[in-house]
């Protein structure tokens, strides 16, 4: 009797039929829900971000949201756009704190939309108000993409949860 197993050629064409099938799965899986995923993560960042801003500065800091993404302003009384943290996607050409998922900067997150197009802006105190200074009811902000996800600012505290 022969010797039992597999030859060189055999394992090498069943990795190339894995590999085949293994490209066709990935081509065909749906990773909206894990952009979307991504995205109320990085939104999240940034609004607890602005929070803080708000805070050590001791000047009122805010989000302007629109469907395509936000803008972060570190004084919202002059609407003065704050610097960018640094990440790609949050930094415009001028070096602005500015957030659109249409940009190529932006590639990671496109096709995401938010809901509504508001201001949330926090005062010194972390707290979070409209642009004229009044306390916000508690704010609910959409992300879709392959379904939605929710991001609540909570009124008084500014607590962020999603």
């Amino acid at each position: 009797m022969g010797a039992k197993g597999f030859t060189l050629i055999e394992l090498v064409v069943i990795m190339i039929i894995t590999a085949v099938i293994a490209t066709v799965v990935m081509a065909r899986w749906n990773l909206d829900p894990v952009k979307r995923s991504s995205t109320v993560r990085k939104v999240v960042a940034d609004v607890r971000y602005t929070q803080k801003l708000a805070v050590t500065t001791q000047r009122r800091a805010g989000l302007a949201f629109n469907a395509n993404g936000y803008s972060v302003f570190s004084d919202i009384s002059v609407a003065a756009a704050a610097l960018s943290p640094g990440d790609p996607c949050s930094t415009d050409a001028a070096n602005a704190f500015i957030v659109d998922f249409t940009q190529a900067r932006c590639r990671e997150y496109s096709g995401v939309t938010i809901a509504p197009a508001v201001t949330i802006a926090f005062d010194p105190m972390g707290m979070p108000v409209d642009a004229g200074g009044n306390a916000l009811a508690t704010q609910n902000i959409t992300l879709t993409l392959g379904g939605a996800s929710v991001i609540t600012v909570e009124a008084g505290t500014g607590r962020v949860s999603y």
